[in-house]
Formats: C-alpha cells, structure tokens, sequence
C-alpha cells in the first residue's frame, strides 16, 4: 500500500511539474514572440526620411509676389560643377529641375501647397543622397528607374526582392559599402495583423504612409514591374483637401543667406527661384543639397535633383 502511495505521489508531483515547465515554457515563448513582434513594428514605424516641416525656417519667409516683374536670369544654360554647383552673384535666378518623392502614400503637390528648404535627415539619408546625387554622372537612366529604387528604400523592401533592374540601378549608383547596406535592408509585406498594432494611435497620416510602404514592399515582392502600378501605390490620387499654411511659391531663407522658392509641377519637376542678396558676394547653389517640404503632412516632400528639365 505504501508502494502505491508513494508511485501515486511520484506520479502526480511528476505532472505538476511538467505541467509547471510547460506553463514556464508558454509564457517564455509569448515574451520572445512579443520581443520579436515590437522589433518588427519598431521597424516598420521608423521613417527611412526623417526630413519635415519640423527641419524649415518658418519665420523669414517672403510672399510669392516678392520678386513679381523681376527680371531672372535662366540657370539652364550656366556651367555646373558637382563639387560647388552654380556659383551665383547678387540677383535673381531661376532653373527647372528634376525631383523626386521622399514621403509614399501622400498627395502629389499641387497649387495649394508651399513649400520651404530642410535638409535631408534619417537613417536612409546616405543612401537616397547617393541615388539621387550620382544619377547626374549616370543620365542614360531613366528617372522612373532611379524613382522606384527611391520608394523601395523609403518602404524599407528587402533588396532581395528588388527586380533585377532596380538591382543593375543600385549597382551603378552606390558604391561598394552602400550596396552592402542596402543589401541588408529590410521588410517583407507585413502581415494585416501586426500592421495593425503597428498602426495602432498613429496619427491617420502616419498610418496611411505605414499602408502605402507595405504595399510597396508586396509589390517589390510580386513579380509585377509596372511603373504605374507602383507609383498608384505610392501616391493618393486626387487633390489634397487640406489647406497649406502656406502659398505655392513662398520664398525662404536657406542658411547660406539667400532666398529660394519652390514651384513644384507634379512630383517629378519643379521650378525654383532663388535670389541672392547684396550683401552676399556669391553663393554655391547645389540643387541636390535640397528637399523640399511641405506645410502640409500629406503632401509630398520632394528632392531636387541636379539633372535639368529645361526645355
């Protein structure tokens, strides 16, 4: 009867233990479930841009009717240098250039919104300078190519699932430790679920930029290649409802001490005025140094290019 007895303790003190390891083992793999859950979501909210109205001059601005009946002289036709850009004397200027979307699942700009200098922030800042900066040695690429790398590294895709094309661009616009780093980056699609907990008391803003970046990590991750089809992902269609802070064509002074306006025509070319004062003797404009930002959080920030668009 003891051996019975002492079998039946045995056995039972057996079970709750195992019964104690396994509850031990259910919570230690919901904690490395959640760690791993909040790396992901830390991943997908951290913006690759930082650059926003936050980084702009607001208090010296001058109307658009500032330099009205002025007389610019054109840069399309003046000598640039990479290293020191146009180098210009006191006057009025103005150049059309090429640029690009910094910001996915935002409004394209339009007349309503004004646009002031920042410059270019975040953890991504080397790689999108370097596209964009060393498309102008390499001009036989076409600009929607260089544009598609731009979403996919603001998105965070993983350069694995980047098509071959945008692979050959990267090659050719990187340099060898800035291809390494790109390679390492970066998201799959997201599952609906933990974009949801990511998404979760953003502002409607945040979230619909969160959206649009995993739509173009699917896409990356699809076999389609259709410029169309990513820039209808990386864009809201339609006009921006909300009211700038301030007019289309509002002036600011850049630190180097001149006044810049940016005249935006879609998100792929803008006009831009500058205006160098008396008391400067020459300022070194490099349009590639530049991101212009919007006051309105759904609109677009857009790069500047070197690469002209003068007709």
């Amino acid at each position: 009867m003891k051996k019975i007895m002492l079998t039946l303790f045995i056995v039972t003190a057996t079970l709750g233990n195992a019964q104690i390891l396994n509850m031990i083992k259910d919570k230690v793999k919901d904690k490395t479930m959640s760690f791993a859950g909040d790396k992901v979501v830390n991943a997908i909210t951290t913006e690759a841009i930082t650059t926003n109205f936050k980084d702009c001059n607001t208090v010296d601005i001058k109307q658009p009717e500032f330099a009205s009946g002025k007389n610019f002289v054109s840069l399309c036709r003046e000598s640039f240098n990479k290293d020191t850009g146009y180098v210009l004397t006191p006057g009025y200027y103005q150049i059309q250039l090429k640029s690009f979307c910094l910001k996915a699942g935002t409004y394209a700009p339009s007349k309503g919104d004004g646009y002031l200098f920042a410059p270019l922030k975040g953890p991504k800042e080397e790689i999108i300078n370097a596209l964009v900066k060393n498309w102008y040695n390499h001009q036989d690429i076409p600009q929607e190519q260089v544009q598609s790398l731009v979403w996919a590294v603001i998105a965070k895709s993983s350069f694995k699932n980047l098509n071959t094309e945008s692979k050959l661009v990267a090659a050719r616009l990187l340099s060898k430790d800035q291809l390494l780093k790109l390679s390492k980056m970066g998201l799959d699609f997201i599952p609906a679920d933990i974009m949801s907990k990511a998404k979760s008391n953003l502002p409607q803003p945040v979230q619909i930029a969160l959206d649009a970046e995993n739509k173009i990590r699917n896409f990356f991750s699809s076999s389609s290649s259709s410029y169309a089809d990513l820039e209808r992902l990386a864009m809201i269609s339609g006009v921006n409802p909300e009211k700038s802070a301030i007019q289309y064509g509002t002036w600011g002074l850049h630190p180097d001490g001149y006044w810049v306006a940016y005249e935006p025509h879609g998100y792929r070319e803008m006009t831009v005025k500058i205006f160098v004062p008396e008391n400067l003797t020459s300022v070194s404009f490099i349009p590639s140094d530049q991101v212009a930002v919007p006051a309105n959080t759904s609109s677009q920030r857009l790069m500047l290019s070197d690469m002209l668009n003068c007709n």
